[in-house]
């Protein structure tokens, strides 16, 4: 069996666009395409100028975002096969059974085609806002429920938990054809792993690298069997950031650029990764995944950033290089399980220039792990 391949979707207006965008991935053969969930975008103002990047040539602000399950349903209800997701939206700024609404009326747009992508939350689409941030995994461990029990009933429902009080409430939406769309789960901590075995269908992380994929898919699995589950029906994905270069000058280039290397300023990265180049994680903790607010960051801060993130941590972090290449790397994820990948084409951050030839060099990736067998997986 093939890995099956997501592609991003248009982000930005014209609305038409992205819709059109969706059917051409469709025609090249894509397996899913997936919109993200933002308010607010990781690149900070500050540095999005001509001077640091071309895209701001054509692009005002760096926090232009569709609402995602608003283009799920655009985008489903014009194509035929492909499969239409968020990766991922939050159980903090939208109510569970909104989303459960939400989620449905998107299934049945795309007939089906739906998926459900969660996660904890970020802390820059909450905090600025004006909504609390508080206990994020709790929350979405009772939102998964909530959302799953509006889906099955058939009449009111109660619901009394740490979160959320359902009284009385119905949801009469059915699912499309009897089956509701899948939840798949953006999860990376011992928390959110058994989460994802207990209550997801598919596993949806964040460049993760294999020998530590490997060792969380069986977390995973584990809980699902502690559970009563079937491991094997939980989808292991990933979201991938992708890096195409022709050759290796230009790869380290692209790796060096400050706007790629600040797209990892929130990646939860292994304090070894930052060791192995001789840097520290540019935020105490070691993350800034719940405390990076892009608005609020300087010029000088953001060059700090910049100045911990080497262009080797961003080559060890994406699937990167050739065509060729990558797809030889992404059949080593296949070799400890994984089964999709969506390709997050961040090229364009590395170097605009190359954008043409990155969504060229996906299209023949897609025809070279379409062409070779899949591996066995051990």
């Amino acid at each position: 069996m093939r890995v099956t391949l997501g592609a991003p979707g248009r982000i930005m207006p014209p609305a038409l666009k992205a819709v059109e965008f969706a059917q051409q991935a469709e025609a090249d053969g894509f397996d899913a395409i997936w919109w993200p969930c933002h308010l607010m975008g990781w690149t900070p103002d500050s540095v999005w100028t001509e001077e640091l990047t071309e895209l701001a040539k054509y692009q005002s602000s760096p926090h232009v975002y569709f609402e995602p399950l608003m283009m799920m349903g655009a985008a489903g209800a014009a194509t035929e096969r492909i499969r239409v997701g968020v990766c991922v939206t939050d159980t903090i700024r939208r109510h569970p059974a909104m989303l459960a609404q939400q989620a449905l009326t998107a299934s049945h747009l795309a007939r089906g085609r739906a998926i459900l992508g969660l996660g904890s939350g970020e802390r820059m689409n909450v905090t600025p806002y004006g909504i609390e941030w508080r206990k994020p995994v709790g929350r979405l461990e009772e939102a998964i429920q909530v959302i799953r029990l509006l889906w099955e009933s058939q009449g009111p429902v109660d619901f009394n938990g740490a979160f959320f009080e359902l009284k009385d409430a119905v949801l009469g939406l059915e699912p499309y054809e009897g089956t509701p769309p899948p939840i798949w789960l953006a999860a990376h901590g011992p928390r959110m792993l058994d989460i994802c075995g207990r209550l997801a269908d598919g596993w949806l992380p964040t460049n993760i690298r294999p020998e530590a994929y490997a060792q969380k898919l069986g977390t995973i699995r584990a809980s699902a069997e502690a559970a009563g589950r079937d491991p094997e029906a939980i989808t292991p994905s990933m979201l991938a950031y992708v890096m195409c270069a022709p050759d290796e000058e230009s790869l380290m280039r692209m790796c060096d650029s400050p706007l790629a290397r600040l797209l990892f300023a929130a990646v939860d990265l292994p304090q070894e990764t930052y060791a192995r180049y001789g840097s520290t994680s540019p935020f105490e903790g070691g993350t800034g995944f719940h405390s990076f607010l892009p608005s609020t960051v300087t010029r000088e801060e953001a060059m700090r950033i910049v100045e911990h993130i080497p262009a080797g941590v961003v080559r060890d972090h994406t699937l990167s290089g050739t065509p060729e290449q990558i797809a030889a790397q992404i059949r080593g994820y296949q070799e400890v399980g994984l089964r999709d990948v969506v390709l997050w084409n961040i090229t364009p951050f590395g170097d605009p220039a190359m954008s043409v030839y990155s969504f060229r060099a996906l299209r023949e990736l897609r025809r070279l792990l379409e062409e070779t067998p899949a591996p066995a997986v051990g």
